[in-house]
């Protein structure tokens, strides 16, 4: 979860998302990377470090850049699954439940907002955004900036992530798809911004374009990985029980609604989530 001045919302972000991550997983840990911030962040999540012992806090000095933070996240990750979402509560984390059963199948599973409820500017934006990486990287989702994505550890031993600014959604998925790692998309709710401010602007926009090209330039040079393991192998192993046995695995690129949790017993809880 990478933080940049959001005092207004952190409070709530925070214990969103530890609610959730108790229902989902018995074993967990939530890093929150404080990009530079010079509001009240830092002093926020240091109270909550020093009552719950769960949440780790990194600090990057000056600000990074959204995607060198959560980079610096990724990397830090200690358990098998790693999610990632944004520290503006948008997001209902509960519905990771949805989102767990995929990595059975795929090492990538990544949200796609349902009714978006942004202003009408950051929604024509990242209309044009999501159309433009598709023709500059090839890359065809529905939300590629959607910030609600579950992970293997393991896709980021295949996958080197070197974008900075606000690229590395389309990143993630230009690399993926050089490895020959699948995904799959799953409808997720959000939310309006109940408090603070996007730190997207005009500027940002202009700055992430010539960071595609550039990244198209990369990309070119790479050698392509060796092949990926099988879907639902070794990684596979902290799902909830059966999992990996009853889901079928779903087509890459089609999004999927939000699935249901039809129990609550600890037996179908993931044993570790990063």
């Amino acid at each position: 979860m990478p933080a940049y001045n959001e005092e207004e919302v952190l409070p709530r972000a925070l214990a969103e998302a530890v609610a959730a991550l108790d229902k989902v997983a018995d074993t967990w840990e939530l890093i929150v990377v404080d990009d530079g911030s010079t509001d009240r962040t830092a002093e926020i999540l240091a109270a909550w470090a020093a009552r719950e012992p769960r949440v780790r806090v990194l600090t990057l000095r000056p600000n990074r850049g959204y995607s060198k933070a959560l980079a610096h996240g990724f990397a830090a990750a200690r358990y098998d699954a790693v999610f990632y979402t944004d520290a503006d509560a948008q997001f209902d984390l509960g519905e990771i439940a949805a989102l767990a059963p995929h990595l059975a199948h795929h090492p990538m599973v990544v949200g796609v907002r349902v009714k978006r409820r942004d202003p009408w500017l950051r929604l024509l934006t990242s209309w044009v955004f999501n159309r433009l990486q598709g023709i500059v990287l090839g890359v065809r989702v529905r939300d590629v900036n959607c910030a609600f994505k579950l992970f293997r550890r393991s896709f980021f031993e295949r996958v080197d992530l070197s974008s900075g600014g606000f690229l590395i959604d389309a990143e993630l998925f230009a690399r993926a798809r050089r490895a020959g790692l699948s995904w799959v998309e799953v409808e997720v709710t959000h939310r309006p911004r109940s408090a603070g401010r996007s730190t997207v602007k005009a500027a940002t926009v202009a700055a992430t374009l010539r960071e595609l090209w550039a990244l198209r330039r990369n990309l070119s040079q790479d050698r392509i990985s060796a092949p990926p393991a099988a879907p639902g192998a070794a990684d596979a192993g902290w799902l909830p029980r059966g999992a990996a046995k009853t889901a079928r695995p779903p087509t890459p690129g089609v999004a999927r609604p939000p699935l249901r949790k039809t129990g609550s017993s600890a037996n179908d809880r993931p044993q570790a989530r990063g």
